[in-house]
């Protein structure tokens, strides 16, 4: 077995453990009022394994771990296998989902209080970064753009990656520099200590989104790499940020409509190019009979 596979393996199960836990670890306890050193009246969780995260934030972690166990891991497991399979289309799907849980697992390490899956987090991020580099070694950089039909619109794929980089900067902006003017936290995310997710974005996503969309204007293979591995991440990230969305939203009829609106739009054009994207990957298969 080759060792990005074992790691990736290894990675499964360790998300597995992960998720599991976070929604169904349940410890004696109720919502604990509290008044932030900002001054902020904030109501943490009190119970399970965020009870030391504010309530609306523990929310979140129980819908990102839903999503990681339902989609996010029967993803995983599939990328696996046919990157096992030596598969164009597995390589790249395994290197964004692999990616992917090191964003959401250094943002875990990161943004949740100390709790008992701490060292889960940090071993989860850990070896999805060791075992991402160690999957591109497998795929043939060069001859990338080889394998992708003519057919996928690479100039739309660039315009949405430029787009959603710079909503991303604009939206998030917008709202760390009023707490930075300000010294307070907006009532929907009190409690908080810093920006974790504001920081991560525009810290690793935004430049991979505008380096993916330079390099694939320039035609250079690596856009293309980098397209397969952002799609993915983005695949499970389009499907999150709408449960971000939804699911306040459904229990107090509320959501931040400024935030929520460009990037709904923009997720459901995600979700729209990535199954144009591995819809038009070749294997060396179609290749072969193709020549036939």
């Amino acid at each position: 077995m080759k060792f990005h596979i074992l790691l990736s393996s290894l990675i499964f199960l360790l998300v597995l453990v992960a998720t599991a836990t976070g929604i169904f670890y349940q410890t004696p306890g109720s919502p604990i009022e509290y008044t932030t050193v900002r001054g902020e009246q904030v109501e943490f969780q009190g119970s399970g394994l965020y009870r030391y995260d504010p309530a609306w934030f523990a929310l979140e972690g129980v819908v990102w771990d839903v999503i990681n166990l339902v989609i996010g891991l029967p993803l995983f497991g599939i990328a696996i296998y046919l990157s096992q399979k030596n598969s164009v289309r597995g390589r790249l799907l395994l290197g964004g989902l692999l990616f992917y849980f090191f964003y959401v697992y250094i943002m875990a390490t990161t943004g949740y209080a100390l709790n008992r899956m701490f060292i889960v987090y940090v071993a989860i991020f850990a070896l999805s970064g060791v075992a991402f580099f160690l999957n591109l070694h497998g795929i043939d950089v060069a001859h990338l753009p080889l394998q992708v039909s003519a057919r996928f619109p690479r100039r739309l794929f660039i315009g949405f990656t430029f787009i959603m980089g710079s909503v991303l900067v604009f939206l998030w902006l917008g709202r760390i520099i009023p707490i930075m003017v300000n010294d307070r936290f907006p009532p929907e995310i009190a409690g908080l200590t810093t920006l974790v997710s504001q920081g991560v974005d525009l810290g690793i996503v935004v430049p991979l989104l505008l380096s993916t969309g330079i390099l694939l204007w320039r035609r250079s293979p690596w856009g293309y790499l980098l397209a397969g591995i952002s799609l993915s991440y983005g695949l499970l990230m389009c499907i999150t940020l709408p449960a971000f969305i939804a699911v306040p939203l459904i229990q107090d009829g509320k959501t931040n409509l400024i935030e929520a609106s460009p990037l709904l739009v923009l997720c459901l054009a995600g979700l729209v190019l990535v199954w144009m994207f591995y819809g038009n990957i070749l294997e060396k298969s179609d290749f072969v009979s193709t020549s036939d």
